[in-house]
């Protein structure tokens, strides 16, 4: 509540539209007061373990479609019988028979209409100013140097390794046998 104060003594707040009266400092005081009056409980999560986690999290909302194969159990020219989970009833899986009609309009009630995209980046990732933002993160992580000197130095399969821990010479199943490459074949098929 200082912070807010302070920033509106320095004139950094700017009030518009039905909120134009917190401009006065009187309104703006009584707002303040209004707060006090509230008990703020912060409520705070435990952290994700590591980045893993974070990518299998947004994943299973980014990449899935409504509802998967292996939960459709069979399919009449009527209706439709599938899998879902009754959180309501500790979590039991039930079985749930649609007419084909309601399945559909359920199902495409998921489906993004043209132009719209699931992802998008924001910040220093969004595409308009990613340049010049890339640079400033670069500067103020003093990044520049050690691009230039480490990373150009290294293949990219060890790269690959660096980052991810992943060797591409050992056998992902085993995890013993060594990747030994004797020929490359090219593909013939013409996909015009």
């Amino acid at each position: 509540m200082d912070y807010l104060k302070q920033s509106f003594l320095k004139s950094k707040l700017v009030f518009m539209g039905e909120n134009k009266d917190l401009g006065n400092v009187f309104n703006f005081d009584l707002l303040l007061e209004s707060t006090k009056k509230n008990e703020w409980v912060v409520y705070t999560k435990k952290p994700f373990a590591n980045p893993q986690q974070v990518i299998e999290y947004v994943g299973q909302y980014t990449h899935r479609v409504a509802i998967s194969n292996h939960r459709i159990i069979k399919s009449e020219i009527n209706k439709v019988h599938f899998k879902y989970r009754d959180y309501a009833d500790g979590n039991k899986i039930k079985i749930m028979i649609l007419d084909a009609i309601e399945f559909m309009r359920r199902f495409l009630l998921h489906v993004l209409p043209s132009g719209f995209v699931r992802i998008r980046h924001f910040g220093i990732l969004a595409n308009r100013p990613k340049k010049e933002k890339l640079a400033i993160s670069r500067k103020i992580l003093n990044a520049i140097e050690i691009i230039s000197t480490v990373l150009e130095s290294l293949s990219w399969k060890e790269m690959l390794y660096k980052f991810t821990g992943i060797d591409i010479n050992i056998c992902p199943k085993c995890k013993k046998g060594k990747l030994i490459i004797i020929e490359s074949i090219q593909s013939c098929i013409n996909t015009s």
